[in-house]
């Protein structure tokens, strides 16, 4: 059976949320080299994305609080790191809970080497999450444009999801976990929903009623 399904499915089994298996699926796609910093973590395998990521790659961590020997950061201000520091830069459901995000592309821009690898995704339909507060929604074309206002490159961004169906399922998996097998059930109905619906529209669903965006981008 292949690895990554594997992976995928104990994370299910452990009642992740959806947005984060989807998340952790485009992670399992990506090869890191060099120094890597995800911002918004700790060094904890069960909370952090560094983990999922093939290749070999040496993290550090920063959340905005110091916590269990993190670097503190504040993505809102100018950052106190030097420039061309990190071969990649991760950044997961993070730009939600920043209150102004003006400084946060340019700084990360900044410390990121030549050729390196800035990746990282957010909610869109997704319940309101304070950490401690919640801010902002962004959509693929926020994504595109600031990327490229940013000189950033080769740029991949996706639409996680798969429709309506999909997409109230989200929102609702954080009850429904309480029941596993009404759950699992709701899901797959869910899915097939989205699969009939699709069948008479042109535009791809996940498209219209994505639970999250993701993106990469090169310096």
């Amino acid at each position: 059976m292949n690895s990554k399904f594997i992976k995928l499915l104990k994370i299910y089994i452990k009642r992740h949320s959806l947005l984060r298996i989807l998340q952790i699926r485009e992670c399992l796609n990506l090869k890191l080299i060099g120094n890597s910093v995800e911002f918004g973590a700790i060094a904890n395998k069960d909370k952090t994305f560094s983990s999922f990521f093939t290749g070999k790659s040496k993290f550090k961590y920063s959340n905005f609080k110091k916590k269990n020997n993190t670097v503190p950061f504040d993505l809102t201000k100018n950052l106190n790191i030097s420039k061309n520091s990190f071969n990649n830069v991760i950044l997961f459901n993070v730009m939600e809970h920043l209150p102004s995000y003006n400084k946060t592309f340019s700084e990360i821009y900044r410390i990121t080497k030549k050729g390196g690898l800035f990746i990282g995704s957010t909610p869109f339909l997704y319940q309101v999450h304070g950490a401690p507060k919640d801010y902002f929604r962004f959509t693929k074309q926020f994504f595109e444009f600031n990327l490229k206002k940013n000189k950033f490159k080769n740029i991949k961004i996706k639409t996680l999801g798969f429709g309506p169906f999909i997409a109230s399922y989200s929102l609702l998996s954080s009850y429904l976990k309480y029941l596993p097998i009404i759950s699992d059930l709701f899901l797959l109905i869910s899915y097939l929903l989205d699969l009939f619906i699709q069948l008479f529209v042109k535009t791809n669903l996940k498209e219209i009623y994505p639970i999250g965006i993701f993106f990469s981008a090169r310096k």
